[in-house]
């Protein structure tokens, strides 16, 4: 026994061991080690702690109470993953790795109220979580799409990734059915990339990933009257189950083809793609695993500008009226409507101002929302040069002005330096993120 502080050391060693074995294991697993940060957790799971906390914490009640957990948590930061485009305008360049970063969330001033600022403003920094090398190379052109923690990543290519940030697992999907309208997609329309949904089936307890693809019916033609090329093609739909170890299960024919330039979106019924003709959406029910087509927003269509998002378990539909640089964001919860209606309330709306001496003002052309706070949300926000992040109040649907901005990202690199990633040929793309321990190759939840 030695002396320390005028102290007994021993004493205290003692007295925390003999109270630390008084305390249930299942008291310790699930009311403190759930509390732990997945980073902590993996710790636990690959040094000197004994087998049973090591086989309770890869349990599947252990990692579904802690998904529980995570889910009920205020939102805390959000998730960032930058890329830099080929500055000569090549759509399928890839780089050999992919890093993705922390958000901090940053609350805006009670009474903000701020216009779109000519230049760069404040500057946030991340938190780097971890950057993933691949050989075969990733294209610079991405979307990604969130559910629990998880993150599909669709290229330019028919190649898709999944990853969990928190648990750093990173894994490329079997190939599924060549999408044979890619190219013809990237030369005249100028979409590089076709998106995939990712959601999870409850009447399954699977984590599901969705994609359409597109076969050709004869070669394309081209009307001189319009100047448009158009291509006649027979349109599918498949999904692949993650932790199966499987393939791409291809589903019944969807009764038109999806919207190529907005992400699909997967709520707790279902998920909802654009339709690419009609002001219509089309849902892919998760529990009947068949299409329905239901009506967007009694609003008006903008093709390019429009998206979907889930905020807080609800389907949010934002249409863009470009020519009044207004945006008007619609909720509905799908999950108690009918089989073929829902039910939507215009829930905000928000008009930019520009300052009137600015020649060339960063025009807002596109905003999604990514997670609520109290009665605010936050988009994320793309404008003519440089994206953006803000915040809005929710609680009127008349227009408002009153947006807080967020401009300068500055990201760190996994040697710990730092660096600005703010010109036109970077894109940010920014999730909602809470930590999951679910694993993409085993059924752990």
């Amino acid at each position: 026994m030695r002396l320390r502080s005028g102290r007994l050391v021993g004493s205290d060693e003692k007295r925390r061991r003999t109270l630390a074995t008084a305390i249930p294991d299942d008291l310790l697993i699930y009311e403190v080690l759930i509390h732990l940060h997945a980073k902590s957790l993996a710790r636990c799971r690959c040094r000197c702690v004994c087998r049973f906390w090591r086989a309770a914490i890869a349990g599947a009640a252990f990692v579904h109470r802690h998904l529980q957990l995570s889910r009920a948590r205020p939102p805390s930061s959000m998730l960032s993953i930058p890329r830099e485009i080929d500055a000569a305008g090549d759509d399928c360049a890839t780089s050999s790795e992919i890093s993705f970063h922390r958000l901090p969330l940053l609350l805006p001033p009670a009474h903000a109220h701020a216009q779109p600022p000519p230049g760069a403003s404040a500057i946030t920094d991340t938190e780097f979580i971890f950057e993933k090398a691949w050989s075969d190379g990733i294209t610079r052109h991405i979307i990604p799409n969130y559910c629990d923690g998880l993150v599909a990543i669709a290229t330019a290519t028919d190649t898709v990734f999944v990853c969990n940030p928190a648990t750093r697992e990173f894994v490329v999907l079997p190939p599924g059915t060549h999408n044979e309208l890619a190219e013809l997609l990237r030369l005249h329309s100028g979409v590089p990339v076709l998106p995939v949904a990712l959601g999870f089936d409850q009447w399954r307890n699977r984590y599901v990933i969705a994609r359409y693809f597109y076969k050709k019916d004869g070669e394309a033609s081209f009307n001189e009257a319009t100047g448009e090329w158009s291509q006649h093609c027979y349109v599918g739909h498949e999904v692949f189950t993650l932790g199966g170890g499987g393939s791409w299960e291809v589903t019944e024919y969807p009764p038109q083809a999806a919207g190529i330039q907005s992400r699909p979106v997967c709520t707790r019924r279902g998920i909802y793609w654009h339709a690419a003709d009609e002001p219509q959406l089309v849902r892919f029910g998760l529990r009947e695993r068949a299409f329905a087509v239901v009506p967007r927003p009694p609003t008006g269509w903008n093709r390019a500008g429009d998206d979907m998002a889930d905020l807080d378990g609800k389907l949010c539909y934002v249409h863009a009226d470009s020519e009044a640089a207004t945006f008007r964001v619609w909720l509905t919860d799908d999950e108690h409507d009918g089989p073929d209606e829902l039910r939507w309330s215009l829930r905000f709306c928000i008009k930019f101002l520009y300052l009137p001496d600015d020649p060339d003002p960063d025009v807002i052309h596109h905003m999604r929302p990514v997670i609520s706070v109290g009665d605010k949300v936050l988009s994320a926000a793309t404008g003519k040069y440089y994206p953006c992040l803000l915040w809005a109040a929710t609680m009127s649907d008349e227009e408002q002005e009153a947006v807080h901005f967020h401009h300068g990202l500055q990201y760190q690199r996994p040697d710990g330096s730092k660096y600005m990633a703010q010109s036109e040929d970077f894109m940010h793309h920014v999730l909602p993120y809470f930590e999951s321990l679910v694993s993409l190759t085993s059924y752990n939840y």
